[in-house]
């Protein structure tokens, strides 16, 4: 799956990694054999601890950060209370018999730059962290003593059951949460997939909850069902040696993994097969979805169907029913993989049109099933699969510390095979007879059938749907069980084939060039350098030759600025409508180029811009360059009214409905529609949308290009005569098309001014959410602080401001969850970070939560109190030495962030990119940063915090967005000042930063 599919993936894969679905891993044996990449030059180690943990060390020589991923064989498949595994899981960090002090282990990564994260699923919980190379071990112990020899002080018991429950109710919106639960409760009763497994203080709060606790713990946090893989900057001998002595003291019980020994969905079996299901949809697009159960020994390798039922291309499914307006997006996906039957589901999400008429989408699945599988497994198309997937291997890249860890865990025991196989996927022998019996699930008497829409009412039939008469418990949402009928189960037997559906083409994007070019010389490999000036060729052209990957890949691309234009609801809409039909048909064209690893991209912002990046066979990107510009200046503007409605008007309506949005989302956006001097309200998009024809649209991508300015960089392994070629390339196409290039930096025309809030008072929004529904509220407090590079007061050191802000987000991160959602358990959520607005750095604290009685003034107050709190913590880190000493750990933590190399040639070529598209052109902005942090002390950093968060002259503003938990209040706090009218306030806001 791809370009369409990605956004709907990304959100029905929501549940597969929330802690209600599918678990990554089964418990297996040490890999006899790890197969990597030639590329690759890690090495690798499996070994068995003493007490019988398996561990998988990886020796990476260049990564600046070190990762270690621990998995425990049980999750909630272990519990006997919904949402004990989950609970436990939060438990462990409040203390252990070594380090007695509560969220240590945390506050320790956060403080040293890096980050941490947990999960429970069904058959696993995991806990991970990356960071620096020099604090990993010291991590790695309190991490393994808060999981080995956790406390569960009584007293923390209620904090933790509040987190848990306010993690439940942010999600209990959530579609794809609901899906799930009403799929499992249908399912065989004797399963135990079907537990509610997030937990609540319904299923939590009970008489012997700490007994349960110390129990489950007992029962499953055994060293011989704990997995862990360990990536760090040193030798093999080394990593084991530390593994031992940090690992190995966890105590190891000889427990076994809890087994779920009934299927869910036992194939054919009619009680739980055959079923068509409506349900109603709170917040996403309507859907349908084909649950398919496979119920094999052993590992079910399902590439081969997938990739059938994914492809976008000619032929598939996914352009059949697009280019009929039934459709905007389709794709398939395994669930509960770490079971005995393996679910597979073929999801599509719906316009107007297909969910008037959804058994035309299953008509179409199993006429192209009928067309792709009735003669078994094509052995060129499986070919062809593994070429494709080998050229990955071969020239992968490199994986951050944390993916790597992630995925090692991912594969073991996950496969028959017994090599583990980094980066791809095991490269198996085909089996013919089991993949023909994989084909063979896929029927239409082994399937149920699954409908949502938010059209569908509990209350009385609709035009689409009938009375949903049911609900789930949990999440409360509407749904009615139905049997699919016998003379619709005959018809899908019986389908014909039909022409247009069919299995996909040989590739032509496949490269077959990796020659790596010789270094030229005037090439420093540091930055990129302009080797072609407007004064030269009306065309900037940039370019950096790779000399330190050494891979056979590149970026090419271009900036295109247009003569000076606002922004308005109606422009914004119309860009959004381009985009959403050059997807559709790039989608068509262009999708063989993504299978080969070419990918392209028409991005709007302040520009427009056009890229490629792939291997670097010059044949191949020309083609695929080529190929992207015909698309994108051939769009068909004269679509049929309904189809064009159906796939263009209605999902970019649905982008921009508030409806969809959460608190969060609403809050951020009132904070953004002050600051911004040109903020476009999404409500205002949305109604232009529906006013827009296609001859409007197609006239301002005329007017856009007709009068542009151009800045094109090409990097990676490339020569100069390579980045030319390709600027010329997209330059001709755009003369082409009657484009005029300017001779002028437009850069700086493009910058967006960021209005300067009053110093002094906190100015206040307080808004309902838009859905009355919406059970979470959110208080979002934006202190401004000015320009990153600026110098500030007597300070004549740029960028100042930068390592101010960057440090107090490092310092206070930790201490700001542990506040706000611990100890004064207002929500589920809550963080403290800095972000860039157009260069205008803003520091936030927030807060989302839905506790009876803790509102967002509520919350709002209690930030208040954590930055008086922290102004008095920061007084007293200035008189010892030990606050001294942390503080420059702090520093060192933000310095070596700083140094970190990018990971891929991607990674770099964005980084550039982003410094030579900006107004600045700054490519030593590191070094500048550095010299801040360096010349930054305790006292300095006080006196900042001091001006900028609790003096007279701060800048501060709150957006207060109450959900249905909570009532709007009548007053203010002592010092706030409400903001009834947005716009009139803006109006009255002139400086500018």
């Amino acid at each position: 799956m791809s370009y369409s599919q990605f956004t709907t993936l990304v959100l029905f894969a929501i549940c597969l990694l929330s802690p209600c679905c599918a678990s990554p891993v089964s418990r297996g044996e040490d890999p006899d054999e790890i197969v990597k990449s030639e590329s690759d030059e890690n090495e690798y180690r499996a070994v068995t601890l003493s007490n019988k943990i398996r561990c998988v060390l990886v020796s990476d020589r260049t990564t600046e950060m070190a990762a270690v991923e621990i998995r425990i064989a049980a999750g909630y498949l272990g519990e006997d209370t919904p949402g004990l595994a989950h609970f436990v899981e939060h438990m462990v960090f409040e203390g252990s018999v070594e380090h007695p002090v509560g969220n240590y282990y945390q506050t320790f990564v956060k403080e040293s730059g890096g980050s941490y994260n947990g999960a429970t699923w069904e058959s696993a919980t995991t806990f991970m962290f990356s960071i620096s190379n020099e604090s990993w071990v010291k991590a790695a112990r309190l991490l393994a003593s808060f999981i080995g020899n956790p406390l569960f002080p009584r007293e923390k018991f209620p904090s933790a059951i509040q987190a848990v429950d306010s993690e439940y109710k942010i999600n209990i919106r959530n579609d794809y949460r609901s899906i799930y639960a009403i799929a499992m409760k249908l399912s065989n009763p004797k399963n135990r997939y079907g537990e509610f497994s997030v937990g609540s203080k319904e299923t939590l709060n009970i008489t012997d909850i700490y007994e349960q606790t110390l129990q489950f713990h007992d029962r499953f946090y055994s060293a011989n069902l704990v997995s862990i893989a360990v990536v760090a900057n040193d030798t093999l001998d080394r990593l084991e040696t530390l593994a031992e002595e940090v690992f190995g003291k966890m105590p190891n019980r000889n427990r076994k993994r809890p087994q779920n020994t009934a299927l869910p969905f036992p194939t054919q079996d009619k009680r739980y097969l055959g079923k068509k299901i409506y349900y109603e949809m709170k917040t996403s697009q309507d859907q349908i979805a084909l649950m398919f159960p496979i119920n094999l020994p052993g590992h079910v390798n399902v590439d081969y169907i997938t990739y059938l039922l994914d492809h976008e291309g000619r032929g598939s499914i996914y352009q059949y029913l697009l280019t009929r307006g039934y459709a905007t997006g389709f794709g398939s996906f395994i669930i509960l993989e770490d079971s005995q039957t393996v679910p597979l589901v073929v999801y599509c999400s719906l316009t107007e049109k297909g969910i008037a008429d959804p058994h035309f989408i299953v008509e179409t699945v199993f006429k192209y099933l009928k067309a792709a599988c009735s003669d078994g497994v094509d052995v060129e198309l499986w070919r062809s699969i593994n070429l494709l997937s080998e050229l990955h291997f071969r020239f992968q890249e490199k994986a951050e510390a944390h993916e790597l860890a992630t995925s090692i865990l991912d594969q073991m025991g996950t496969t028959n095979d017994s090599s583990l196989y980094l980066g791809a996927p095991s490269q198996q022998v085909l089996d013919v007879e089991v993949e023909n019996e994989i084909l063979s699930f896929l029927n239409p008497d082994n399937f149920n059938l699954y409908i949502g829409s938010d059209t569908f009412s509990s209350s009385h039939p609709t035009d689409y749907g009938p009375q949903l008469t049911e609900s789930e418990y949990f999440y409360s949402t509407p749904y009615l069980d139905t049997n699919i009928t016998e003379e619709l189960l005959e018809m899908w037997r019986n389908v014909e084939t039909d022409t247009e559906l069919h299995l996909p083409r040989p590739n032509t994007f496949v490269p077959t060039n990796f020659e790596l070019f010789e270094v030229e010389e005037g090439d420093e490999g540091l930055y990129p350098v302009e080797i072609v000036s407007r004064e030269e060729g009306d065309v900037s052209v940039w370019w950096l030759q790779d000399q330190y990957w050494r891979q056979p890949r590149l970026y090419t691309g271009c900036m295109l600025y247009p003569a000076r234009t606002s922004r308005t609801p109606r422009s914004w809409a119309i860009e959004s409508m381009l985009y959403q039909i050059y997807s559709q048909v790039k989608d068509l064209s262009l999708y063989e180029a993504w299978e080969a690893d070419f990918n392209t991209d028409f991005t709007q912002g302040d520009g427009w811009e056009v890229r490629v990046h792939g291997y670097s066979d010059t044949d191949k990107i020309e083609s695929v360059l080529k190929e992207m510009l015909d698309v994108l200046f051939s769009l068909d503007f004269s679509k049929e009214e309904g189809l064009f409605n159906a796939t263009v008007v209605r999902p970019v309506e649905e982008l921009y409905d508030e409806q969809r949005e959460d608190s969060y989302s609403f809050a951020y956006r009132y904070i953004d529609s002050v600051v911004y001097s040109e903020f476009v309200d999404p409500s205002e998009v949305k109604i232009a949308v529906g006013t827009i024809t296609q001859k409007e649209i197609q006239q301002y991508m005329l007017n856009y290009i007709s009068d542009i300015s151009l800045v094109c960089g090409t990097f990676g392994n490339a020569r100069r005569e390579d980045a030319i070629k390709y600027a010329n390339i997209i330059k001709e196409k755009l003369v082409e098309q009657g484009s005029t290039i300017q001779n002028e930096d437009r850069r700086r025309m493009l910058d967006e001014d960021i209005l300067k809030l009053p110093a002094g008072p906190s100015h206040v929004i307080r808004r309902r959410m838009g859905d009355s529904e919406e059970v979470a509220s959110t208080a979002l407090v934006m202190f401004q602080l000015g320009r990153a590079e600026e110098t500030v007061g007597d300070q004549d050191v740029p960028y100042t401001l930068y390592a101010f802000s960057e440090l107090l987000s490092i310092i206070i991160d930790q201490t700001c969850f542990n506040y706000l959602r611990t100890e004064k358990q207002l929500g589920y959520m809550a963080f403290c970070y800095v972000r860039d607005y157009e260069g205008v750095l803003n520091f936030f604290f927030g807060v989302q939560g839905s506790r009876p009685g803790a509102g967002p003034d509520v919350m709002s107050g209690e930030i208040n109190n954590l930055i008086k709190q922290q102004h008095e913590m920061f007084k007293q880190l200035t008189l010892t030495s030990e606050g001294l000493s942390r503080f420059e750990l702090v520093k060192q933590a933000l310095s070596d962030k700083l140094t970190r190399k990018p990971r891929t040639l991607m990674d770099q070529s964005f980084k550039h990119l982003h410094r030579i598209y900006s107004s600045d052109r700054d490519f030593y902005q590191v070094e500048k940063k550095l010299v801040a942090v360096s010349a930054m002390t305790m006292d300095k950093f006080l006196g900042l915090y001091e001006t900028y968060f609790v003096g007279d002259e701060k800048r501060k503003i709150t957006a207060q967005v109450y959900g249905k938990s909570h009532a709007i209040p009548e007053v203010l706090e002592e010092g706030e000042v409400l903001i009834p009218d947005v716009k009139k306030f803006r109006r009255k806001l002139t400086e500018t930063y």
